[in-house]
């Protein structure tokens, strides 16, 4: 293709305007159409041939339609034909960075979930060591609270208040403390959560969003809950040109259910 320059134009458009007795035909036509009332035979051949009539003169509008729009769908077609070739080259390569980009981002977005589960995973596990260290804790401030409890019960038998007073006050205090203990550590191990995993930083003038798609994965499942729940039978949109072919072929035997086959009259006119 030849490089066009500026004091070369690609196209070069003549249009003029229709003749106005085209219009002034046409309208003549249609009034009388409209007028028209075939109630015998004679109205019914001057009707056809008025009908001959305004398909010539159809014909010639057509003439004239194609006079305007064939220069104009060349000069298209010679723009189009012009971009064509780095327009594709350009679509092809925004497909591939596209396709690129998403696929980084489905398996970034995965890695990005395995990471916060496991994450998760051990935040509950430290979680569950300091209950678990909490509750050990505790069970061993309330056993060395009995052990020292024992000492006290045996300083009062052997006639020592002041030591089985003291001894028994000790006791109160390390359960004290031993409470005090797993009450931290039970408080401590609720602030303990997983760090957030942070997703794919987005660059400037592209982004990124869901968009829900649904696609008919078994039509026969599909047409079965139609026939359950009629109120949606607007999803099941019948193939005209395929029930027509069926029709055309067998006609009068055409076997589908719901579908109405019949014979039609169609009239036909040549230009004079």
């Amino acid at each position: 293709m030849e490089t066009q320059t500026q004091s070369q134009p690609l196209v070069d458009l003549n249009i003029s305007h229709p003749d106005q007795a085209v219009f002034k035909s046409s309208l003549n036509a249609l009034n009388m159409a409209k007028a028209y009332e075939i109630d015998s035979a004679d109205v019914r051949d001057l009707a056809a041939k008025e009908l001959v009539k305004i398909v010539t003169l159809k014909k010639s509008v057509e003439s004239q339609r194609k006079a305007i729009t064939v220069p104009i769908d060349n000069a298209k077609k010679a723009v189009m034909d012009l971009f064509r070739t780095p327009t594709d080259y350009l679509d092809q390569a925004e497909a591939i960075l596209k396709g690129a980009i998403s696929k980084f981002d489905r398996e970034e977005e995965q890695r990005r979930i395995a990471a916060q589960a496991a994450a998760e995973e051990a935040a509950r596990k430290e979680r569950a060591r300091m209950e678990a260290e909490a509750a050990a804790r505790a069970a061993a401030a309330q056993a060395e609270a009995d052990a020292i409890q024992q000492q006290a019960k045996a300083a009062a038998a052997n006639g020592q208040a002041e030591e089985a007073a003291r001894l028994a006050s000790e006791a109160d205090s390390r359960v004290e403390q031993g409470a005090a203990e797993v009450q931290m550590l039970q408080q401590t191990a609720t602030l303990i959560t997983a760090p957030v995993v942070a997703a794919v930083q987005q660059t400037k003038g592209v982004s990124t969003r869901k968009v829900w798609k649904a696609e008919v994965s078994d039509k026969l499942a599909l047409i079965r809950y139609v026939a359950e729940h009629p109120e949606y039978v607007d999803l099941l949109e019948p193939s005209m040109p395929a029930i027509n072919k069926i029709a055309l072929a067998l006609k009068a035997n055409c076997p589908l259910k719901g579908v109405r086959v019949f014979e039609d009259s169609v009239i036909a006119a040549r230009a004079a």
